[in-house]
């Protein structure tokens, strides 16, 4: 889930802090989740997907290699070389 979540700041052009402004947690937390010390919570990835609802739940959560749903055909992939 860091990776994915670097990606996501990434993309999104987000600092952790703002991120985690955005979600409504505490900064530790987006610190926590980006260092590997602690899995997000269902609560967390909740606010992810309703935050950010540009964004595939199903890349968010495995297997997709689409970042963003079908409806934003003209953002990046994961994938793609900036």
């Amino acid at each position: 889930m860091e990776e994915k979540l670097r990606i996501l700041m990434k993309n999104e052009n987000l600092t952790a802090s703002r991120l985690a402004e955005i979600l409504g947690v505490q900064p530790a937390v987006i610190s926590h989740l980006l260092r590997g010390r602690n899995k997000p919570s269902f609560e967390l990835v909740c606010k992810l997907v309703t935050r950010f609802p540009q964004i595939n739940p199903y890349w968010l959560l495995g297997d997709s290699e689409q970042i963003y749903s079908s409806s934003e055909a003209n953002a990046p992939t994961s994938s793609d070389s900036s």
